[in-house]
């Protein structure tokens, strides 16, 4: 399955986009992949939305999430002289700073936009390591497919399970650890209880976790969609160490600047995902 995505993956984009409208057409239109979450979750998150605004709201997800779905495949071959040309950057000069100091940073991101382009050019722009935390799928070739194109331009990938060794072991080497956490954690992760888009949702408290325990600054990096295949990205300094007592601070401005970007264009997060599975009632 890999080598015949890396085949497809070399065709241009604009031929890519014609595919993904067609996945568009079939996921949404004629299969409804999902389209009752969807449109559960979208109603929940915007109560204030008539049903025919949320209808047309899923719609616009859907050619989203499709158009990213093939940008993705693209990023198995993609050049790097072309994601830095297609992902810009408008305030780098804040984290380049912390790591010319000597300071390593802790990143965090949401499922929005293309986080995949996102993290890649963050690779190909930063003159230091960058490093995503992860947690690994048992499918083989999605591992491999994963793997192989987020270390294409000198990222690594690192396991959740393995997180506490790989900090302590080089805690005070300047570079940028990612972490995307703003899916729904599992019944025995670490998690916070808050009020976001109008519903009692879980979140993780591993970004307050890593933060504390290695002292870093925190930034939330925001994206956002300008053209058919080009994005602006934004970094958002949250928390500073010291860190004291344990009142969540990192996870409280996470959460705030995740809704925020997401109130701002809501087509571009991950709907799909079963957010609100997790009720506070039934695991609290």
């Amino acid at each position: 399955m890999s080598w015949l995505l890396t085949l497809f993956s070399r065709l241009p984009l604009s031929v890519l986009y014609g595919f993904g409208f067609i996945i568009y057409l079939l996921v949404y239109r004629i299969f409804r992949v999902r389209k009752d979450v969807v449109l559960t979750n979208l109603g929940n998150s915007f109560p204030q939305l008539a049903t025919a605004d949320v209808e047309k709201l899923a719609r616009r997800f859907y050619r989203n999430y499709s158009d990213v779905l093939m940008e993705m495949i693209k990023s198995l071959t993609m050049s790097r002289e072309e994601l830095i040309d297609r992902v810009r950057f408008d305030n780098m000069e804040l984290v380049e700073k912390e790591l010319e100091g000597g300071q390593p940073i802790l990143l965090t991101l949401a499922h929005y936009g293309n986080i995949e382009w996102l993290l890649l050019a963050l690779c190909c722009k930063l003159d230091y390591p960058v490093e995503a935390i992860y947690r690994p799928v048992s499918a083989v070739w999605v591992e491999k497919v994963t793997t192989r194109t987020y270390t294409r331009f000198g990222g690594t990938l690192i396991d959740d399970g393995s997180v506490v060794r790989e900090i302590m072991q080089r805690k005070n080497t300047p570079r940028v650890v990612a972490i995307v956490s703003d899916q729904a954690p599992n019944i025995d992760d670490h998690s916070v209880w808050v009020t976001f888009l109008n519903q009692e949702t879980a979140f993780y408290l591993a970004p307050d976790t890593i933060a504390r325990f290695a002292n870093y600054p925190v930034y939330f990096l925001t994206m956002r969609r300008t053209g058919c295949g080009r994005y602006t990205a934004r970094f958002n300094h949250i928390a500073q160490p010291p860190y004291v007592g344990r009142d969540q601070l990192v996870v409280n401005a996470y959460i705030e600047n995740v809704e925020e970007q997401i109130q701002r264009c809501p087509e571009d997060w991950l709907w799909m995902h079963k957010r609100w599975k997790r009720k506070r009632s039934v695991y609290d």
